[in-house]
């Protein structure tokens, strides 16, 4: 078995805060419109990040990272839904929000969110609470992979395993360790010709610029003072051989020129673009 971060909540509103943070104060275009997260957080929290204008400059980079990783996510989900595929699956769901302000060509999608029981609940409350509507195509899959089999999860909220399906796995799997990472891996690439999954990494610190490597390791350093230590890294060198070997036929980095000739090119505000990004693609 594995698992996502035993602790409801920490790193998923600190990532809701990045998101949020870009809504208010980063120019337009936005890398990614979430107006829908101002709302999940509340307008008491809203207020706060809107008046901590400091560490919104600390935290650019860092910000930039999140709002990159699932503008990217969204637009493979884009590429995958034009070839025909109709389930998503969001590991490790947190307060994403694509279900709840999904556009137009998202409609026929199946979205199952996937998170643990409690940090799911929590979540519901917020929606609740905040007025969002749940959409139809939304299955809440409240798992916790520690104790309870993914798969039969997914199997009873409706999930088709003779279909494609394309997952991501935003800000997870540096929280697992490697067996735990290896069982996902094997589990996504035994769907259908045509799944992909979208995930996020930590690079070991040998393949990283000497300014990356510090903050990986800070943000590390944070996660661990949240009570969610990184238990993983990987080397981006061998991850194309390792995903093989699970079912997957192609494989990419998004690499700091591609992040900044899809994002950036456009903006004026300063926003620096990710060095490092460790978001990754894998296709069967």
């Amino acid at each position: 078995m594995f698992g996502l971060w035993r602790k409801p909540g920490n790193t998923a509103i600190a990532v809701a805060h990045a998101r949020a943070v870009h809504q208010i104060l980063d120019g337009s275009p936005k890398i990614l419109e979430d107006p829908v997260v101002l709302g999940l957080l509340g307008q008491d929290a809203v207020e706060r990040l809107r008046k901590d204008t400091g560490t919104a400059q600390k935290r650019a980079r860092l910000r930039a990272h999140v709002v990159v990783r699932s503008r990217f996510a969204e637009d493979c989900l884009r590429d995958a839904v034009a070839q025909g595929v109709r389930q998503y699956v969001v590991l490790g769901a947190g307060l994403d929000t694509f279900a709840y302000r999904q556009p137009e060509w998202a409609r026929d999608l199946q979205i199952f969110e996937v998170d643990l029981p409690a940090s799911q609940a929590a979540k519901r409350q917020r929606i609740e609470r905040s007025g969002i509507q749940i959409p139809p195509n939304l299955k809440f899959v409240p798992v916790d992979i520690l104790t309870s089999s993914l798969e039969a999860g997914l199997r009873q909220a409706g999930l088709r395993f003779d279909q494609p399906v394309f997952f991501s796995c935003l800000g997870v799997l540096m929280y697992l360790p490697d067996d735990s990472v290896e069982t996902i891996f094997r589990f996504a690439g035994k769907f259908a010709s045509s799944s992909e999954i979208v995930f996020t990494f930590a690079p070991v610190e040998e393949k990283l610029e000497k300014g990356e490597a510090r903050r990986f390791a800070r943000v590390g350093l944070i996660a661990a003072f949240m009570g969610e230590p990184w238990l993983s890294r990987m080397d981006p060198d061998t991850l194309d051989a390792r995903l093989g070997a699970c079912g997957f036929t192609k494989f990419s980095l998004l690499t700091a020129e591609e992040t900044r000739e899809r994002y950036f090119l456009a903006r004026s505000d300063g926003l620096p673009v990710p060095l490092s990004s460790g978001i990754a693609r894998a296709r069967i």
